[in-house]
């Protein structure tokens, strides 16, 4: 059973993103840890190459229980939500504590995100 907090019926507005200043917004705030590269269990953080779209914690990396235990998919939603707090989401997520609040930038990320 998922023990994330996404509701699917919880109402948001997402604003529209911007892909250039996504790439700006990822390579500042995520690209420290996050790539694109092919997927490898090495790795220090999931590649996000293509990842919206695909099941959470479901590529090689070594996610924290809930999330590989997790039955969503990457919407633009849980994303928008996600990169807001992922603690709320994951209490055991192994992401660095990296809140994005403006919601703005995480709307401009993911459509950089959906852009590759």
């Amino acid at each position: 059973m998922s023990q994330s907090r996404f509701d699917v019926n919880e109402q948001i507005q997402i604003p529209n993103g911007n892909a250039i200043k996504g790439q700006q917004m990822f390579e500042f705030k995520c690209s420290a840890c996050h790539n694109f590269e092919d997927d490898k269990e090495e790795l220090a953080a999931p590649t996000l190459k293509k990842i919206m779209g695909k099941r959470i914690g479901s590529t090689m990396f070594h996610y924290s229980k809930s999330m590989r235990n997790c039955n969503e998919i990457w919407t633009e939603k849980n994303m928008f939500l996600f990169l807001k707090d992922p603690k709320a989401f994951f209490r055991d997520t192994k992401m660095a504590q990296t809140k994005i609040a403006n919601p703005q930038e995480r709307a401009d990320i993911i459509e950089f995100l959906k852009s590759l």
